[in-house]
């Protein structure tokens, strides 16, 4: 491989994200106009530059668009969902039941902003957590805004660790570290993590109330951030696999149990709060659904999920359905290789999230037919807002893939890793968090950027004579914080909430905190730990 290592071939790398990122949070594009003019400029790149062939980029192209497909059958079937939800005036009937639970609105905002959506992710991933908790803040009367941004804070701890530890597997498997290293790397992964999720749940209460409100709820985002993250940080080394859902199911049951203490079963709320919008009446005529057959669609999500996932001989029969493609070798002009496939990200659709998804929503529109709260033009209408709502970003998502899908075969993403490295030396550790929140923002998944960069990171390490467990914590870890902007999560949200153009607000409010965070764990990672 003799791939050039020069600030010209870095500077081009860098050209498609910088691209997205300017075009988004300074020109506020949708990230459906800028995501293809994004793809575009990877190919360019990758063929002017990279001397990559068509031939290679159509295989990569076809990566992409399974890659897209595999995604977007959880945003499909989710938007759907909450659609449904919506044309049965479920949402009047779960904002009721979380006020008869709680009369504590900022209890209300972190019960369904923080820790229901840590619960989803512990099990199910891919996004699904922004698209149920955005529109389930929106019920409560908090902005279309701040349902997104709150979600995409609170629920991005579960990055590595949840959905079953499949980011932090992939990460492992890629790296090759094993045994006490891997335990170690694990743990600091876990403590950097526990660190975002605080921060992330201290300015949902600040942007409700500022020092009020961080002071009303401090004794319950201690308890329940010790139980969360303390919880993850005990059980990570020891068994990845369970160290994020069951710390996130602890931690809903304990909700359940705090809002029984007569402190936050009174009425609270700060008047003129920035982030509440004015509620309405739900309109009178129709008899009113319960709480429960409200969220019937989540009983049914979390029930399916549990056993198809939690209980191994379920788990092993579901499992042995894999569905994939084979793709051959390529290799650039500059000997760059990208390896045969013989089974190309394979889906198992047994034990997929989007098919938990399509199950739920179907059960759920059946008893609400049968109950007559919907019928078969309301159905048609969720179904028309549907595909409305998910035009946009079936674009965006498929074009951020294939894009990185040409800046990974073509060399560029290593090109600029190796670049960073070459620069900065033993101050790489202080870079190396970014790497994982960019290679997070490319791929809009924690579990991608671990593949795409895990073995780098443990090269970069090997080349610096340093533990490998500090690039590899540091990787998921910056990995992490990318989720809460990555775009995949960032259209789940907005196609719930029906937020469509606000994509470079969500990422002015959000990027500087996932910044500030990467900042302080390279700072502490060369500090101490090298």
């Amino acid at each position: 491989m003799n791939l050039p290592m020069n600030p010209f071939f870095w500077v081009m790398a860098l050209v498609p994200v910088l691209f997205l990122l300017i075009t988004i949070m300074k020109f506020g594009w949708g990230v459906a106009r800028a995501a293809p003019a994004g793809m575009v400029l990877a190919l360019g790149t990758a063929v002017l530059f990279y001397r990559s062939s068509p031939v290679a980029l159509l295989y990569e192209s076809g990566k992409g668009i399974w890659n897209a497909v595999t995604i977007l059958l959880v945003v499909w079937p989710a938007v759907f969902s909450y659609e449904l939800t919506c044309q049965s005036r479920g949402f009047d009937a779960l904002r009721r039941g979380v006020q008869d639970l709680t009369r504590h609105e900022l209890l209300q905002i972190l019960i369904l902003g923080w820790i229901f959506p840590s619960f989803l992710q512990g099990i199910t991933g891919f996004g699904v957590a922004v698209a149920v908790g955005a529109p389930l803040l929106l019920s409560i009367g908090v902005n279309p805004l701040y349902s997104i941004i709150i979600v995409l804070l609170c629920h991005s701890w579960g990055a590595t660790f949840g959905t079953l530890a499949l980011a932090w597997e992939a990460l492992a498997e890629q790296s090759g570290v094993a045994g006490g290293e891997a335990a170690r790397a694990a743990f600091l992964a876990a403590a950097m993590i526990w660190f975002s999720n605080f921060v992330g749940v201290c300015l949902s209460c600040w942007f409700y109330g500022r020092w009020k409100a961080l002071k009303e709820i401090a004794p319950v985002a201690v308890l329940l951030t010790l139980m969360t993250g303390g919880g993850e940080l005990l059980l990570a080394p020891v068994n990845a696999t369970i160290s994020n859902f069951l710390p996130s199911a602890a931690a809903l049951f304990a909700t359940f149990l705090l809002c029984r203490i007569p402190h936050y079963q009174r009425s609270w709320r700060l008047e003129g709060s920035p982030i509440i919008k004015e509620q309405k009446e739900a309109a009178s005529g129709q008899t009113p659904m319960t709480f429960h057959e409200a969220f019937l669609p989540y009983y049914v999500l979390t029930l399916v999920t549990v056993i198809c996932l939690l209980i191994p001989p379920v788990n092993r029969l579901l499992g042995q359905w894999r569905l994939g493609f084979a793709f051959p070798e390529t290799v650039t002009g500059f000997g760059y290789v990208t390896g045969a496939e013989h089974m190309f990200s394979p889906m198992k659709p047994l034990t997929y999230a989007g098919t938990f998804l399509a199950l739920s929503a179907g059960i759920s529109g059946i008893c609400y037919c049968r109950k007559g709260y919907l019928d078969g033009s309301g159905v048609r209408a969720a179904a028309l807002r549907t595909a409305k709502k998910c035009i946009s970003p079936t674009i965006a998502i498929t074009c951020f893939i294939i894009m990185s899908r040409f800046m990974g075969s073509s060399g560029q993403i290593h090109v600029l890793s190796q670049g960073i490295v070459s620069v900065l030396g033993r101050y790489y550790v202080l870079a190396a968090p970014f790497l994982g929140i960019l290679g997070t923002f490319i791929t809009s998944s924690n579990m991608s950027a671990n593949i795409l960069l895990g073995n780098f990171q443990m090269t970069a390490a090997t080349f610096l004579g340093i533990r490998p467990a500090v690039t590899l914590a540091l990787q998921t870890a910056g990995g992490v914080l990318g989720t809460a902007f990555s775009p995949g999560c960032v259209l789940m949200g907005i196609s719930t909430t029906g937020m469509a153009g606000a994509e470079g607000e969500i990422l002015r409010r959000i990027v500087p905190v996932a910044a500030g965070c990467g900042a302080v764990f390279g700072i502490v990672a060369f500090l101490f730990l090298i």
